[in-house]
């Protein structure tokens, strides 16, 4: 979409919406939750697939171009919802319709939203993994919490429904303040971000987008 904007050559924006379609066809599950990873076939009947510096070996009788199975790096398991690629579907799919004005692209990330909404604890910052709510790993993950903010706040800009469009950043700012009150360090870095379990602290992007939440917040008074 930059590339489309720069050289006003309209391919670029429409390989960005089939991809971004194809995102929503293999990663946003029926109910809006989302799953991390897709491996497919790419052509060639490979029966291992590298996963993260793993190779897995999997029964793959796909056709090219099809799914094979689906796969979590960073989450709880493959059934469930790492959060910051929950945060990550309502931000990218609120971007990707910003972008191309492609209907069933806001859909996805209403749908993102909701089932993120959903599944919130107390305080709005959600586990690394919406299936172990600090059961087995006990960490949370700011990052995520950030990233769903501007997500939140992108839909408010571009949802045509104006009391949705005030939900989303009435929900949106709620996150912020959760984030400044309860998980802001004293040298204004956020704590509690997990990149992969176990490892709980002071991640850079959280960081980065809770920035970018804050402005805005201030240029949209």
């Amino acid at each position: 979409w930059w590339a489309t904007a720069e050289t006003k050559d309209l391919q670029w924006r429409d390989m960005g919406r089939d991809h971004a379609l194809k995102s929503t066809e293999w990663l946003l599950r029926d109910d809006g939750s989302v799953m991390q990873s897709v491996h497919y076939n790419p052509g060639d009947g490979r029966q291992k697939f590298t996963s993260s510096n793993a190779v897995l070996t999997y029964e793959n009788h796909a056709p090219a171009g099809a799914r094979v199975f689906t796969h979590s790096h960073q989450g709880f398991s493959a059934e469930g919802t790492w959060s910051r690629g929950q945060g990550w579907a309502v931000y990218g799919f609120a971007e990707a319709y910003r972008a191309t004005g492609e209907p069933r692209l806001l859909q996805a990330s209403e749908k993102a939203a909701a089932w993120a909404l959903d599944h919130l604890p107390e305080d709005d910052v959600p586990w690394y993994d919406f299936l172990d709510q600090g059961v087995h790993f006990r960490n949370r993950d700011t990052s995520a919490a950030a990233i769903l903010a501007g997500g939140l706040l992108r839909l408010s800009e571009v949802e045509k429904d104006q009391a949705r469009a005030s939900g989303y950043r009435q929900r949106g700012e709620q996150i912020v303040q959760s984030l400044v009150d309860r998980y802001l360090a004293p040298n204004g870095a956020l704590r509690h971000g997990c990149t992969t379990r176990p490892f709980d602290g002071m991640v850079l992007y959280g960081d980065y987008y809770l920035l970018e939440d804050l402005l805005c917040l201030e240029s949209h008074q």
